[in-house]
């Protein structure tokens, strides 16, 4: 066999690594010390893993294996490697993986023995993390982490490690706080419980006290059962609570119940209903609310309700009821009620009693707390599945072990777990199905491998054996036994095919060598230069690996001659490469540059048209800058498509809002086209609709500018009713205009022969109601009109003001010639009262004249003070002997003024008080003349 001639180091040096990896398995002890030099060399270089493995499996120094713990990609074999070697026994506390490896390995009864021996709660933490499968539920399960320090120890270690040890530590945490809080409720209950039962056993009288120490001595029973579950679970804490056995009382201490009495006969019947009436004479039924309570936590408990408020309450109706039994027995209807919804409660209890029991042990645990199966991957976690799968298993165990009431809800803890094994299951069938198809996928790789080797097709035999090496890899052992040795056949059959075949490829090997040579004396120009190396590589790589030094060294020529072809290439593609790698340099930037912008800004309130522009920007900016290295760049180039497609989602949801805002707007738009209302208001409108328009932020162009188009159209409808509303209020303007100017010339003519005693107030507010149309008229028209109105106007009242004083005038002649008649009458002693009474003379004024007849003359220093007050108002001067009499009438009327309590100082109200005062002798004459006087020059 030629195979036999590939010994030694030449094997160790193929640049196959499948045979490499084989020479190095077929190395025995002596030949892997002879080399060990040369497997250091291997396991500190080779690229590939495999080889580095078998290199590790062939080294003897124990010492050199353990500095390769810590290998990412070594470390579990560098462990295995290193329990095979006998050196991490004595320190194997120390190194929790290597101690891990070690127990792995040991008989189950050894392995005990072993973890027995270790105490410390660090070190057992620390081994529990490094453990698997199997021997991490042992480590776990051992008393040292199950203790406080240990479980603390554990949960403290597995913190950001291990989430599964960690949710185990903290569940167990959780537990035994748990029980602690219920075996002191339990003690506090059964010691009160206790206390209960020996009062009642003192005061027994009747069948229901007798009953209610039966109650009693059950629920103190049940309590203590419950203490001792609850002792005993701590106790696998390492917590000892003190024992109350002692408190259990005697089932011979309890009184006999005397059977129920018969049925009353029917003679009986209306004795017993006699005797019920004198009890329901003693007050209200007590059970009744009782048993509608009962009957209410009857449904309760076939609800998801928490059980610890159920207790409580149901705790709390017993002793209700049984201080009730204590007055009075129930009706027998209403005892069944008690009965059976105790039973039920009981049943429930205990199913809660078990459920807490069995998870308490810790292989019952974890099926909430598993991450989701990835099955997608090349080499899925096979070991995982079948973790999975016996986690099924014990999860249904714990079903059948708590045998929930069918009438009750599962308690959050079970459903959880039930409702689990279901996606556990169909994981399993996934993965089932993944496995079965992968096992055939390798036997089909295996059958054309076959094939191939019989064909002689060796570039086929060797893609096939790499995909089954591929999928048996991935694959477990134990599914795969038969199809791992036919796998080993064909893989020697091939590695035979390769011997053969290399005696054919020399003489073409030498052929391309030359022709490297050729390139390498005359070489072409650098792109054809660089096309022709590579056609020829790909020439010598299709002939299969080197297998004999010859083709070594015609490989090592053919490379030397491809090294002094490729040197008229070397500049250009420096070029080449810097432009590229200027480029990338660029795209990068731009990367962070954007990545900054989308990070920095906020968004809430960003500007979106600098946003769009900036998107935009980039893409043209990206396409720009170009050539790239195509395998380095294709990273840059994800990581800017994703920030593009961040700034694209954040600028077309600002599209997609705008969007709706102007559709909304066109919809708007369009109705107020389609309404027949006010034009004016319509254009107003559809000014603010084109405001609100131009408020909406950005928008994509085309249906931006098919949503401009409806919009425009729907706005041109409206302004065309306005025009053709304006033409027609024009006209109208113009009618009224014509007939104002009619009025106006109307009035104007009218005026001109109008005087003051032919002017009337209503002709002039006729004018001006006609007027009133003018402010319908434009501004600069009605301007015009309005200066006219305004002189015609003025030049009315003018007259009407005339007209006014002297009506005022004539009025105050005809007081003054009256006060002077009544004056007279009244020296001659006659009634003012027969005289004639001007128009406008008021009555007050006839009644203070009116008792006047034969007095004496007014007095006339008031007569005067009147008349020097009407020349103050007037403006006019007085004699010099009234000087002193003005100055004090001054300063009084400007005290009034200050004080705000001035009299009315008209005309008309300055007569009248002039003529309240009489008779007035030939002494007034000359200051009746002064005071009308003055009254006239007021007006």
């Amino acid at each position: 066999m030629l195979r036999r001639l590939f010994k030694g180091r030449r094997g160790l040096n193929d640049p196959n690594p499948a045979a490499r990896r084989a020479a190095v398995l077929a190395l025995d002890e002596n030949g892997a010390a002879e080399l060990a030099a040369e497997l250091e060399r291997l396991l500190a270089q080779d690229p590939d893993d495999g080889v580095r493995q078998a290199c590790l499996a062939r080294l003897q120094d124990p010492q050199r294996v353990e500095a390769l713990v810590d290998d990412p990609r070594l470390g579990a074999a560098a462990v295995r490697r290193l329990v095979e070697l006998g050196g991490g026994s004595d320190a194997g506390v120390d190194r929790p993986r290597l101690l891990a490896a070690e127990l792995a390995a040991l008989p189950e009864a050894e392995r005990r023995d072993r973890l027995a021996r270790i105490d410390d709660a660090d070190a057992l933490a620390a081994l529990a993390l490094a453990a698997r499968d199997e021997l991490r539920d042992a480590v776990l399960a051992l008393p040292a982490l199950r203790r406080a320090a240990g479980l603390s120890a554990l949960e403290k270690a597995s913190r950001n490690r291990d989430k599964t040890v960690n949710r185990h530590a903290r569940r167990l945490l959780d537990e035994r706080r748990t029980l602690q809080h219920d075996a002191a409720a339990s003690r506090a209950r059964a010691e009160e419980l206790a206390a209960s039962l020996a009062r009642a056993a003192g005061d027994i009288h009747d069948r229901p006290g007798r009953e209610r120490v039966h109650e009693l001595h059950r629920r103190l029973v049940s309590a203590l059962d419950e203490y001792a579950a609850q002792r005993e679970a701590l106790a696998a804490f390492g917590e000892r609570l003190d024992d109350l056995e002692g408190l259990r009382p005697s089932p011979a201490d309890l009184p006999a119940l005397e059977p129920e009495p018969p049925p009353e006969p029917a003679a009986d019947a209306q004795a017993a209903a006699a005797r019920d009436d004198a009890v329901a004479a003693d007050g209200p039924d007590p059970f009744e609310p009782l048993v509608d309570a009962f009957e209410t936590l009857d449904r309760r408990l076939a609800s998801a309700e928490p059980f610890e408020a159920l207790a409580a309450e149901r705790q709390a109706l017993t002793e209700r009821w049984l201080t009730a039994a204590d007055q009075r027995p129930p009706a027998p209807a209403q005892h069944a009620v008690f009965e059976s919804v105790s039973h039920r409660f009981r049943e429930l209890a205990d199913a809660h009693d078990r459920l807490r029991q069995a998870l308490s042990d810790a292989a019952s645990a974890g099926a909430d707390a598993l991450p989701p199966l990835d099955l997608d991957v090349p080499s899925p976690d096979w070991d995982e599945v079948e973790r999975r799968r016996g986690l099924v298993r014990r999860i249904e165990r714990l079903a059948q072990t708590v045998a929930w009431p069918a009438w009750a809800p599962p308690a959050p803890a079970l459903a959880a777990r039930l409702d689990a094994v279901g996606t556990l299951r169909e994981s399993l069938q996934t993965a089932d199905r993944r496995l079965e198809q992968d096992r055939t996928a390798l036997s089909d790789r295996l059958e054309a491998l076959t094939r191939a080797i019989d064909d002689g097709h060796l570039a086929d035999a060797r893609r096939l054996v790499a995909e089954a090496r591929t999928l048996h890899d991935a694959l477990p052992r134990r599914a795969i036994r038969d199809e791992a040795r036919a796998f080993a056949r064909q893989s020697a059959r091939l590695a035979e095919l390769k011997d053969w075949q290399t005696f054919a490829t020399t003489p073409k090997r030498e052929a391309l060598v030359d022709a490297m040579t050729a390139l390498a004396d005359q070489p072409l120009a650098p792109p054809d230069q660089a096309a022709r190396i590579k056609a020829l590589r790909g020439e010598w790589q299709a002939l299969g690996p080197i297998t004999q030094a010859v083709d070594g060294r015609l490989a090592d020529r053919f490379n030397a001659a491809a090294e002094r072809a490729f040197e008229t290439c070397r500049a250009w593609f420096a070029e080449q490469d810097a432009e590229r790698q200027a480029n990338l340099a660029e795209r990068e930037r731009l990367c962070d540059e954007l990545a900054r912008y989308l990070e920095e800004t906020d968004w809430r309130q960003a500007d979106m048209k600098a946003a769009e522009k900036i998107m935009r920007t980039a893409r043209q900016e990206w396409r720009r800058l170009q050539p790239v290295d195509r395998r380095r760049g294709k990273a840059v180039e994800q990581r800017f498509e994703a920030l593009q497609n961040q700034l694209h989602d954040r600028v077309k949801a600002e599209w997609d809002r705008n969007l709706a805002l102007k559709q909304a707007i066109v919809a708007e738009a369009e109705a107020l086209a389609a309404d027949d209302g006010d034009v004016a208001d319509k254009v107003s409108r559809a000014k603010a609709l084109q405001s609100r328009w131009q408020a909406v932020g950005i928008t994509p162009r085309r249906p931006d500018q098919q949503l401009w188009q409806a919009f425009r159209k729907a706005c041109d409808r409206v302004f065309a009713a306005r025009d053709d509303a304006r033409h027609a209020a024009d006209a109208e303007i113009d009618a009224l205009a014509g007939r104002l100017q009619q009025v106006l010339d109307g009035f104007a003519a009218s005026l001109a022969t109008t005087t003051a005693e032919t002017a009337s107030a209503e002709v002039l507010r006729a004018f001006r109601r006609d007027m009133d149309a003018a402010d319908r008229l434009p501004a600069a028209r009605r301007r015009e009109l309005q200066g006219r109105v305004r002189e015609l106007t003025e030049r009315y009242q003018g007259l009407l003001r005339e007209a006014e004083l002297a009506s005022v005038r004539a009025g105050l002649e005809a007081l003054a010639r009256w006060d002077a008649e009544a004056s007279r009458a009244e020296l001659e002693g006659r009634a003012v009262a027969e005289l004639d009474r001007p128009e406008g003379l008021a009555d007050d004024i006839v009644r203070a004249r009116a008792g006047t007849a034969g007095a004496a003359p007014a007095d006339i220093d008031t007569l005067r003070r009147l008349t020097v007050q009407a020349e103050l108002a007037a403006g006019l001067g007085s004699p010099a002997e009234d000087e002193p009499l003005r100055l004090e009438v001054q300063v009084q009327r400007l005290q009034a003024g200050l004080s705000g309590a001035g009299g009315e100082e008209s005309p008309e109200a300055m007569a009248a008080a002039w003529c309240r005062v009489g008779p007035k002798d030939g002494a007034a004459e000359a200051l009746r003349e002064r005071f009308f006087r003055a009254l006239t020059a007021l007006l």
